[in-house]
C-alpha cells in the first residue's frame, strides 16, 4: 500500500545553510559557491536517478544552469536571515513505474509552482531500498516581464484598521491609488499622534505634509499557511491519478480521517543508519511498537465488526422466518375458508335440499370436505403454536443481541481507558527520565512498551473469549416443550 509523505521547509541563511550546497547535494553535482569560493562536490553521491530545472514564462534561459541560478539567488538575498529557497520533499509510490513517477512529479510542479511564477529545481532519489522520493527546491521570488527578480514585499497605503486599532491592508476593500488621487484619497488611514490628531511634517520647499499609514505586505501568497495544505492535497490528487481506486492516498492525518490508528514518527537517515549497522534506533523502535499497537487495534476493531455482522445476520434471518410464517398462515386460513364454502354449497343440487333428497355422491363429497377441513384446522392450530414458539425464540434472540451490543460498547470503552492509561504512563515516564542516559531511557521505554503490549494482548484475548461465548449462546436454538398431539 502506498504511503503518503509531503514535507515543506525553508532553506535560509539564519540556519547556516547555502542554496548552492543544497542544490549540489540534491542533484549529485559539483557546484561552486561564488560567495564563499567553496566547491561542493557530490558527484560520488549514489541514488540520484535524474534532476532538472523547470522555469516559468518570464525566466531567462540561463537559469536552467543550476550553478548560475542559485548563485544569482544568493546575490539578491543579502540579509543574514534571508530565505534562500523553499524545499518540498515527497515520497513516490512504489506502485508507479519510473516514467509514471517522473510524470507525476512534473505535473505536480507545473500545476502548483511553475505556473505561479516559481523556478523549480528538482531531483529524484532512489537507492533501491523501497523509498523513492523527490526533492523540489523552489525560488521564493517571482520573475517579472523584464526577466528580473521581483520584490518579496511591497509597500501600500493601509485602508482600514483591525479590532486592535492597528492599520492593515484589506484587499477586499477599496484602496488608495496614487494614479487616481482625486477619487481614492478618502481610502487612506491617517497617522495619529497622542492627541488623536493626524501627524504632519515640514518638507523643505514643499511645506506641510500630512502623514498616512503605510504597511508592507507580501508580494505573493506563497508563504501563507493555507498554501501548505493546498500543496499537500494536490500531491495526493496527482498520485491518485496513477493509483488504483483501492490504493489511493490521503493527505489528511488519521485523526482528520476519523481513523483510530496511531501515526508513526519520522525516522530519518541517522536512525536508519544505526539500524543498518546492527544498532537499535529509538525512533525505529518506537515505530515498531506503534505498528504493533495499531495491529492490536485492528484486531479489536475486526472483532467488533464480526459482532455487528452477526447481529445483522441473526436479525435478518428472524425477519425472513417471520415473514414466511405469516405468508404460510394466510394461505392455510384461505384454504380453510374455501373448504367451508365448498361444503356449504355441495349439499344442494339444482335447488334440491339434502335433507329431503338423499344423494350418496353429495354426502361423500361433504364428508371429504369435512375431513380436509378438520386437517386444516389441526394445521392452523399447529402453526399458531409454532408462531408462539417463534415469538419466544425471537424474544430470546433479542436478549442475546442486546447482550452482544452491550459487550461491544463495554469492550470499546475498556480499550479507550487502557489506551488513555498507557499514554499517561508514557508521558509521566518521559518527564521523569529527562536526566537519564540514552541507554537507560531506551531500556525503560522498552520495559513500558512490553507492559503495554502485554496489557493490549490480554484485552484482545479477553474480548475474543467473551465474544466467542456470547456468539455460541446466541446461536444455540431455543428448545421448547411441545405438547403431544393425537393422531
Amino acid at each position: 500500500m502506498p504511503i503518503y509523505h509531503c514535507s515543506i521547509k525553508l532553506i535560509s541563511r539564519s540556519g547556516g545553510r547555502s542554496a548552492i550546497a543544497s542544490a549540489a547535494y540534491r542533484s549529485g553535482e559539483k557546484l561552486t559557491n561564488e560567495e564563499t569560493g567553496i566547491i561542493h562536490d557530490f558527484t560520488h553521491k549514489g541514488g540520484v536517478v535524474m534532476s532538472e530545472i523547470l522555469i516559468p514564462v518570464h525566466a531567462p534561459e540561463r537559469y536552467r544552469d543550476r550553478q548560475v541560478l542559485w548563485n544569482e539567488v544568493q546575490k539578491i538575498e543579502k540579509r543574514k536571515d534571508a530565505q534562500l529557497a523553499r524545499e518540498v520533499e515527497v515520497a513516490l509510490p512504489n506502485e508507479l513505474s519510473r516514467q509514471q513517477q517522473i510524470e507525476c512529479v512534473r505535473g505536480f510542479i507545473e500545476d502548483n509552482f511553475v505556473s505561479k511564477g516559481m523556478i523549480a529545481d528538482w531531483a529524484l532519489h532512489d537507492k533501491n531500498d523501497g523509498n523513492p522520493h523527490a526533492h523540489i527546491m523552489l525560488s521564493v521570488r517571482g520573475i517579472n516581464e523584464n526577466e528580473k527578480w521581483e520584490a518579496k514585499q511591497r509597500s501600500v497605503f493601509a485602508n482600514t484598521r483591525d479590532e486592535m486599532g492597528r492599520p492593515v491592508f484589506d484587499p477586499s476593500l477599496p484602496s488608495y491609488d496614487p494614479g487616481d488621487k482625486e477619487n481614492t484619497s478618502q481610502y487612506r488611514i491617517p497617522v495619529l499622534g497622542e492627541d488623536g490628531k493626524q501627524k504632519t511634517r515640514e518638507r523643505k520647499g514643499k511645506g506641510t505634509e500630512y502623514l498616512w499609514e503605510r504597511i508592507s505586505i507580501p508580494a505573493n501568497d506563497w508563504n501563507d499557511h493555507s498554501k501548505a495544505e493546498e500543496w499537500r492535497k494536490s500531491w495526493a490528487e496527482h498520485c491518485n491519478r496513477y493509483l488504483a481506486p483501492d490504493n489511493q492516498i490521503d493527505h489528511r492525518s488519521y485523526e482528520r480521517q476519523g481513523i483510530n490508528l496511531e501515526p508513526t514518527i519520522h525516522e530519518g537517515f541517522t536512525a536508519r543508519q544505526i539500524e543498518e549497522h546492527g544498532g537499535i534506533s529509538e525512533r525505529c523502535e518506537e515505530n515498531r511498537n506503534i505498528r504493533e499497537r495499531n495491529m492490536l487495534r485492528q484486531k479489536i476493531k475486526q472483532a467488533a465488526q464480526e459482532i455487528t455482522s452477526f447481529i445483522i445476520k441473526k436479525a435478518r434471518n428472524l425477519y425472513e422466518r417471520f415473514t414466511r410464517f405469516n405468508r404460510n398462515t394466510g394461505d392455510t386460513r384461505q384454504a380453510g375458508r374455501d373448504a367451508l364454502n365448498a361444503g356449504g354449497s355441495t349439499g344442494r343440487d339444482r335447488g334440491t335440499d339434502i335433507r329431503t333428497v338423499p344423494d350418496e355422491g353429495a354426502a361423500g363429497r361433504i364428508l371429504g370436505h369435512q375431513q380436509r377441513l378438520g386437517k386444516r384446522k389441526q394445521t392452523i392450530s399447529r402453526l399458531i403454536q409454532e408462531l408462539r414458539e417463534s415469538e419466544e425464540e425471537i424474544a430470546g434472540t433479542d436478549r442475546e443481541i442486546e447482550k452482544l451490543t452491550r459487550l461491544k460498547a463495554q469492550k470499546e470503552q475498556e480499550l479507550q481507558e487502557r489506551m488513555q492509561r498507557l499514554t499517561e504512563r508514557r508521558q509521566l515516564s518521559d518527564s521523569s527520565s529527562s536526566g537519564t542516559s540514552i541507554k537507560d531511557r531506551i531500556q525503560e521505554k522498552k520495559s513500558i512498551l512490553a507492559e503495554e503490549k502485554s496489557e493490549l494482548q490480554k484485552a484482545l484475548s479477553d474480548t475474543a473469549t467473551e465474544i466467542q461465548q456470547q456468539t455460541e449462546n446466541a446461536e444455540q436454538p431455543v428448545v421448547h416443550r411441545r405438547r403431544g398431539r393425537g393422531r
